[in-house]
């Protein structure tokens, strides 16, 4: 994302998926962060989407 992440647009993108029950998307998206930015994004992050990312089945 151009060097600076936005985390919080991030965490947004992450969210609003997380609700429309895209949790493939959300775990892709995921690992496709440098754990930096996974640091950042945690706390920003609703319980929704947590759950999605630790989830086994898409």
């Amino acid at each position: 994302m151009g060097g600076t992440t936005n985390c919080e647009k991030l965490a947004g993108v992450f969210n609003r998926a997380s609700q429309q029950g895209k949790s493939a998307f959300c775990k892709m998206l995921w690992g496709n962060q440098p754990e930096t930015v996974q640091d950042q994004l945690r706390p920003l992050l609703s319980a929704e989407t947590i759950d999605a990312l630790r989830s086994e089945d898409d």
